[in-house]
Order: structure tokens, then sequence, then C-alpha cells
């Protein structure tokens, strides 16, 4: 009688264990599912976002058209002093301003040149400059410089009456201004 009983109590803890094995192999289909559904979910967001990475790559050459295009319009605004390097450029300035005062009945002593600084893809050419002119002549030179093209601007402004000037005295009417000044302009520098 031993052996049907053993028998009957194995079979009892194989059905337990068959029980407990198909538990344990339902729940690791289920982690599965869960984990390789996941994994689904994020291979479409990947696939979505290269196909969107892939258009955005396939616009390159027209953005950088567009981007050639938008510079040669800078570098040829009519306000900007146009030449192939920065110092073709303050040379230009130099010579421009030269003539204006000139013009003007007035005299370069120095000009000294100021070190291209960049702001926002211009570079900023300046000359200082030490000038002699007639007082009733600065409105003039002052005016012909600031709306002269390309487009110049004063900064820093010293001006002092020379010796000979006497207030009351008609043969001092007109006397000698010191200027020192710095005139600057732009020029595109951008890449």
């Amino acid at each position: 009688m031993t052996t049907p009983q053993s028998w009957k109590t194995r079979q009892g803890a194989l059905v337990a264990a068959g029980v407990i094995g198909g538990l344990a192999l339902a729940v690791l289909v289920l982690l599965g599912f869960l984990i390789f559904g996941g994994q689904s979910a994020d291979t479409d967001a990947a696939v979505r976002q290269l196909a969107f990475y892939r258009a955005e790559v396939a616009l390159k050459p027209q953005l950088e058209a567009q981007l050639a295009n938008l510079k040669q319009q800078a570098a040829a605004t009519p306000g900007l002093i146009g030449n192939e390097s920065a110092a073709l450029a303050q040379a230009q300035l130099q010579d421009e301003v030269k003539a204006l005062v000139i013009q003007n009945g007035g005299e370069v002593r120095t000009a000294q040149i100021v070190p291209v600084s960049t702001t926002n893809g211009f570079q900023v050419i300046a000359i200082q400059y030490d000038i002699m002119a007639p007082m009733a002549k600065l409105r003039d030179l002052v005016h012909a410089i600031e709306s002269h093209t390309p487009y110049l601007f004063i900064d820093e402004a010293d001006i002092v009456s020379t010796q000979d000037y006497q207030s009351g005295d008609p043969a001092s009417a007109n006397p000698t201004l010191e200027l020192r000044w710095t005139v600057h302009g732009y020029r595109w520098g951008g890449k």
C-alpha cells in the first residue's frame, strides 16, 4: 500500500509543480509582452524621429543657398564700407575723410588706425584723427561726414579753440579749431 500512496503524493507534487511552472511561464510571457511591447513603441518613436532628421538634412542645400544669398545682400548694403579686406576698408575710410576735411578748408594732422572690432557680424572700421579746421566750416565738415555714403559716424569728439581766438576781436572772427575725434564706419565681415 505504500506504493500507491507515495504515487499519489508524487502525483500531487508533480501537479503542484506543473501549476507553479505554468503560472511562472504565464508571468514570464506577460513580462516579455510588456517589455517588448514598450520597446516597439520606442522603436516607432525612434523611426519617426529619424524621418524628421532626414527631412531636415534634405533641406540643408536649400538653406545654404538662402544663407549665401543673404550674405551677398548684406555685403552689398549701400551704407557699408565695401572692400575685400579690413585693411583696404581702413584705407578707403582714411582717404574719404581726408578728402572731406580738405573740401571744408581743414587739414588732417594725424590719422591713427584703431584696431578692427566685430559686432553682430559687422566689422567696425575706425580711425582717430587730429584735424585743424576753421570754426566757420565746422558745421559743414561735420555734416559732410555724417551724411556721407558709406555711412560714417563721429565718436569721442574733442574740440579746442586755438590761442589766436579772442572774443570780440573782429580779426579773430574765424579761429582755427583743433579737432580730435574718431570716425568709424561698418563693413560686412560675417561668415
